[in-house]
């Protein structure tokens, strides 16, 4: 159930035509017994959102055999993409110690900079644990005489008043 989830986030990632679009429509279908075997080929092309797919089959074992260590390898590509999904997945890795070395402190930062850069299961698992996010940066007020442009909305003829 929870590849079910973490597949459905990966639908609101772009979509890339050619090898993609075989794993799409697995990951459309819910069919996660098909998803490593249609993924790959867009994976092996660099794919980042196939990679990802590729990966947490590996990391589960469905419809393939178990292999952590070469989930992270996928997770590993897709974030150095700056893929948002590849960059939670490999942070959750770490913290688990999963198929790579335990480190918390390393995989709380990658899964910041994933929910910094949009990822909705991230942001879901930071504010799980109650952690701030980064705030949105405040835009500034305009100043009522804080001219920008030419004319600055004035009118064009000085004449017209």
């Amino acid at each position: 159930m929870s590849v079910v989830l973490s597949l459905s986030t990966l639908l609101l990632q772009p979509v890339q035509a050619g090898p993609m679009a075989a794993c799409d429509n697995v990951i459309r279908s819910g069919s996660e017994t098909w998803a490593y075997k249609n993924c790959l080929p867009a994976a092996e092309d660099g794919t980042p959102k196939a990679q990802v797919v590729v990966g947490m089959a590996l990391m589960t074992g469905v419809g393939v055999l178990k292999n952590p260590e070469l989930a992270v390898v996928w997770f590993r590509r897709a974030a150095d993409q700056n893929y948002p999904a590849g960059l939670y997945q490999l942070g959750l890795a770490k913290i688990a110690g999963m198929g790579i070395a335990q480190d918390e402190s390393a995989g709380m930062a990658l899964i910041q900079k994933a929910a910094t850069a949009g990822d909705p299961e991230a942001k879901g698992f930071l504010t799980e644990l109650g952690m701030p996010q980064e705030p949105e940066k405040p835009q500034r007020k305009r100043i009522k005489n804080d001219c920008v442009g030419v004319g600055c909305g004035r009118p064009l003829d000085p004449f017209s008043r």
